[in-house]
């Protein structure tokens, strides 16, 4: 359908029921650089050297595959230092505070969306549980500002506020070595827009000026360096067909210096197409998931 990766991307019934069906085998993406998420939400792992940063977990019901992912790298849950997340949806924070209470772990999200969770509880309980029954929203350790930096061992990573999906979703940018070659990583924070429909921000007593600041932010990062391109859903990075690639004997299939602007690219065009279309038009679009179309039968 239209916006494919971008559109009604929620995975089969059976796998919401049954969140193990989502999990696949973790993976190393380049250097200390780990995939540790599942079919629908990314996770990343860094081994910095002095403990580990994950950046983003799935909902609360997908924790077991995300613990048993990094203990089958190799890695002891109890050296996860800090978290990381993107911004204040629970298929992105849900297991946070399980984590927490297993590890100890410094929690951090951005301030605005921070603000956000506190001064409205019930909008952000009525997610969680639409998404999974055992989602929590958390207080974080640290409520991160545009250009804060979050520091642990050998990584180095700036946080850049880039509202629209939510008030405050965070983009992040950092260096790593592989083999001896130094790699820009970035992620764009929150890529989706179906909530930017007028109807739904109306609803969800959201301000009409996300709408616009979606368009803001992607400009603000759009001249960003990147040579890694994560996404915080796999379906926007293609996560597992790179990771065929790099079976296959391609090597460094996740290096592509030119993916980010080609995302950027596909991802504003895609937004301002959405905005031109009725309620009747977006919800004829969003009504089936084009997860099948994506995904096949992986």
């Amino acid at each position: 359908m239209k916006f494919n990766r971008f559109g009604n991307m929620m995975p089969p019934e059976a796998s919401k029921k049954h969140p193990y069906l989502l999990w696949r085998e973790p993976f190393q993406i380049a250097g200390n650089l780990y995939f540790v998420g599942n079919l629908w939400c990314s996770s990343h792992l860094i081994n910095t050297g002095d403990g580990l940063i994950l950046l983003d977990t799935p909902c609360a019901s997908a924790l077991p595959g995300l613990v048993g992912g990094i203990c089958k790298l190799g890695f002891r849950l109890q050296d996860l230092k800090y978290i990381v997340v993107s911004h204040a949806h629970p298929d992105h924070y849900g297991a946070v505070n399980a984590l927490v209470h297993l590890t100890g772990a410094k929690t951090f999200l951005g301030e605005v969306d921070a603000q956000d969770m506190r001064e409205n509880p019930d909008r952000l309980q009525g997610m969680n549980l639409t998404l999974d029954p055992f989602n929590e929203s958390f207080v974080p350790d640290v409520e991160l500002r545009d250009g804060d930096i979050v520091e642990l061992g050998n990584t180095r990573m700036r946080c850049v506020l880039t509202p629209g999906h939510t008030k405050g979703v965070m983009s992040h940018f950092w260096e790593l070595e592989d083999h001896g070659v130094v790699r820009r990583v970035g992620i764009y924070g929150g890529a989706g827009f179906a909530a930017l429909s007028k109807e739904k921000l109306k609803r969800n007593g959201l301000p009409m000026s996300l709408r616009e600041q979606f368009l803001t932010s992607l400009d603000k990062v759009w001249d960003e360096k990147v040579d890694i391109m994560l996404g915080n859903h796999p379906f926007h990075n293609d996560t597992y067909q790179k990771r065929r690639r790099v079976l296959n004997g391609e090597k460094d299939a996740f290096v592509d210096p030119s993916e980010w602007t080609r995302f950027m690219t596909e991802l504003k065009t895609l937004y301002q197409e959405f905005l031109t279309l009725s309620l009747e038009e977006v919800t004829r679009i969003y009504s089936t998931s084009q997860w099948e179309m994506y995904y096949g039968e992986d």
